[in-house]
Protein backbone atom coordinates (compact mmCIF):
# COMPACT_ATOMS: atom_id res chain seq x y z
CA UNK A 1 0.00 0.00 0.00
CA UNK A 2 2.86 2.34 0.81
CA UNK A 3 4.38 1.76 -2.66
CA UNK A 4 1.06 2.59 -4.36
CA UNK A 5 0.78 5.80 -2.33
CA UNK A 6 4.35 6.82 -3.22
CA UNK A 7 3.77 6.04 -6.89
CA UNK A 8 0.55 8.10 -6.88
CA UNK A 9 2.36 10.98 -5.17
CA UNK A 10 5.14 10.90 -7.79
CA UNK A 11 2.64 10.86 -10.68
CA UNK A 12 0.67 13.77 -9.21
CA UNK A 13 3.90 15.72 -8.75
CA UNK A 14 4.84 15.11 -12.39
CA UNK A 15 1.45 16.37 -13.61
CA UNK A 16 1.66 19.48 -11.42
CA UNK A 17 5.19 20.22 -12.61
CA UNK A 18 4.23 19.71 -16.27
CA UNK A 19 1.24 22.03 -15.86
CA UNK A 20 3.45 24.79 -14.44
CA UNK A 21 6.10 24.61 -17.16
CA UNK A 22 6.37 27.64 -19.42
CA UNK A 23 5.16 26.81 -22.91
CA UNK A 24 7.18 28.06 -25.85
CA UNK A 25 5.82 31.15 -27.55
CA UNK A 26 4.95 30.57 -31.20
CA UNK A 27 6.57 33.30 -33.27
CA UNK A 28 4.35 34.04 -36.26
CA UNK A 29 6.20 34.14 -39.57
CA UNK A 30 4.93 35.41 -42.92
CA UNK A 31 4.73 31.79 -44.10
CA UNK A 32 2.25 30.92 -41.32
CA UNK A 33 -1.49 30.97 -41.89
CA UNK A 34 -3.04 33.65 -39.71
CA UNK A 35 -5.60 36.43 -39.70
CA UNK A 36 -5.21 39.63 -37.67
CA UNK A 37 -8.38 41.49 -36.73
CA UNK A 38 -7.89 44.99 -35.32
CA UNK A 39 -11.08 46.10 -33.58
CA UNK A 40 -12.19 49.57 -34.58
CA UNK A 41 -15.38 51.59 -34.26
CA UNK A 42 -14.77 52.56 -37.89
CA UNK A 43 -15.73 49.02 -38.95
CA UNK A 44 -18.82 48.90 -36.75
CA UNK A 45 -20.01 50.51 -33.52
CA UNK A 46 -18.45 48.55 -30.65
CA UNK A 47 -20.36 48.31 -27.38
CA UNK A 48 -19.80 46.19 -24.28
CA UNK A 49 -22.15 43.62 -25.83
CA UNK A 50 -20.30 43.33 -29.17
CA UNK A 51 -18.71 39.91 -29.53
CA UNK A 52 -15.85 38.93 -31.79
CA UNK A 53 -18.32 36.88 -33.81
CA UNK A 54 -20.46 40.01 -34.34
CA UNK A 55 -17.36 41.89 -35.47
CA UNK A 56 -16.32 39.04 -37.78
CA UNK A 57 -19.83 39.00 -39.32
CA UNK A 58 -19.43 42.71 -40.10
CA UNK A 59 -16.12 41.97 -41.83
CA UNK A 60 -17.77 39.08 -43.70
CA UNK A 61 -20.66 41.33 -44.83
CA UNK A 62 -18.08 43.77 -46.25
CA UNK A 63 -16.26 40.95 -48.07
CA UNK A 64 -13.12 41.32 -45.95
CA UNK A 65 -13.33 37.90 -44.25
CA UNK A 66 -14.84 34.50 -44.93
CA UNK A 67 -15.52 32.03 -42.14
CA UNK A 68 -17.82 29.24 -41.02
CA UNK A 69 -19.07 28.32 -37.58
CA UNK A 70 -19.91 24.71 -36.72
CA UNK A 71 -21.43 23.75 -33.36
CA UNK A 72 -20.53 27.16 -31.96
CA UNK A 73 -16.87 27.00 -33.02
CA UNK A 74 -15.12 28.81 -35.84
CA UNK A 75 -14.34 25.85 -38.09
CA UNK A 76 -13.06 27.56 -41.22
CA UNK A 77 -11.42 30.90 -42.00
CA UNK A 78 -10.85 32.12 -45.56
CA UNK A 79 -11.40 28.61 -46.94
CA UNK A 80 -9.05 26.79 -44.56
CA UNK A 81 -10.91 24.31 -42.35
CA UNK A 82 -10.06 22.62 -39.08
CA UNK A 83 -8.89 19.03 -39.52
CA UNK A 84 -11.52 16.45 -38.60
CA UNK A 85 -9.14 14.90 -36.04
CA UNK A 86 -8.21 18.35 -34.64
CA UNK A 87 -4.55 17.83 -35.56
CA UNK A 88 -4.73 21.27 -37.21
CA UNK A 89 -7.18 23.97 -36.26
CA UNK A 90 -7.74 27.68 -35.84
CA UNK A 91 -6.62 29.01 -32.46
CA UNK A 92 -7.50 32.48 -31.17
CA UNK A 93 -5.09 34.86 -29.41
CA UNK A 94 -5.71 38.41 -28.24
CA UNK A 95 -4.01 41.54 -26.98
CA UNK A 96 -6.88 42.02 -24.51
CA UNK A 97 -5.14 40.91 -21.30
CA UNK A 98 -8.50 40.63 -19.50
CA UNK A 99 -9.59 37.96 -22.00
CA UNK A 100 -6.30 36.08 -22.45
CA UNK A 101 -4.57 33.31 -20.55
CA UNK A 102 -0.84 33.07 -21.27
CA UNK A 103 -0.69 29.69 -19.49
CA UNK A 104 -2.80 28.26 -22.34
CA UNK A 105 -0.28 29.38 -24.93
CA UNK A 106 1.17 32.52 -26.45
CA UNK A 107 2.16 33.83 -29.84
CA UNK A 108 4.53 36.57 -30.85
CA UNK A 109 3.43 38.89 -33.61
CA UNK A 110 5.37 42.01 -34.64
CA UNK A 111 7.46 41.82 -31.48
CA UNK A 112 4.47 41.64 -29.10
CA UNK A 113 3.27 38.59 -27.18
CA UNK A 114 -0.43 37.71 -27.16
CA UNK A 115 -2.19 35.18 -24.94
CA UNK A 116 -4.66 32.49 -25.87
CA UNK A 117 -8.25 33.73 -25.72
CA UNK A 118 -10.20 32.38 -22.75
CA UNK A 119 -13.51 32.45 -24.64
CA UNK A 120 -14.67 31.61 -28.13
CA UNK A 121 -15.66 34.16 -30.75
CA UNK A 122 -19.36 34.02 -29.85
CA UNK A 123 -18.67 34.93 -26.20
CA UNK A 124 -15.54 37.09 -26.37
CA UNK A 125 -16.32 40.81 -25.99
CA UNK A 126 -14.51 42.99 -28.50
CA UNK A 127 -12.63 46.05 -27.26
CA UNK A 128 -11.68 49.04 -29.39
CA UNK A 129 -8.01 48.93 -30.37
CA UNK A 130 -7.42 45.30 -29.37
CA UNK A 131 -6.04 42.69 -31.73
CA UNK A 132 -7.64 39.29 -32.25
CA UNK A 133 -5.37 36.89 -34.08
CA UNK A 134 -6.55 33.61 -35.57
CA UNK A 135 -3.63 31.22 -36.19
CA UNK A 136 -3.98 27.92 -38.03
CA UNK A 137 -1.85 25.57 -35.93
CA UNK A 138 -0.86 21.93 -36.21
CA UNK A 139 -0.48 19.78 -33.13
Amino acid sequence: MKKVFCLALVLISIFIFAGCMQRDTLVIKESDTYIVISASNEQMPISKDTTLLDYMRSLKDDGDLAFEVTNGMVSSVNGISNASDWSSCWMLYTSDVDSANNAWGTIEYNGNVYGSAMLGAESLSVKEGCLYIWVFQSF
